[in-house]
């Protein structure tokens, strides 16, 4: 069972309160967030791998793209380790009052 439907069904079913059910999403969200920054991590390593005949530039740009995606990894880790943002409430912009 995942997550998910422990948190959905302990808030239906009464045996989990909302600040339990927030607690359990909120530790998935940042465990998921830690997997794919890792994940991202060994993806850029196998991808920008310095061949023995690359030449320099080569070398340099796959150097700078290795550290651009694990800059992305770091972001996505930090992104769900985080507090979850909310959208804002909307207003009617075309209200005359």
């Amino acid at each position: 069972m995942s997550a998910y439907t422990r948190a959905y069904q302990g808030l239906v079913r009464g045996g989990m309160t909302p600040n339990e059910a927030a607690r359990v999403l909120a530790d998935l969200r940042q465990d998921t967030g830690t997997e794919l920054g890792t994940a991202l991590r060994v993806h850029a390593a196998e991808q920008y791998a310095p061949a023995p005949a690359d030449s320099r530039a080569i070398h340099r740009r796959k150097k700078a793209q290795f550290g651009a995606m694990c800059r992305g990894a770091d972001w996505i880790t930090t992104a769900a380790a985080g507090p979850s943002t909310t959208i804002p409430a909307q207003r009617n912009t075309g209200s005359t009052t």
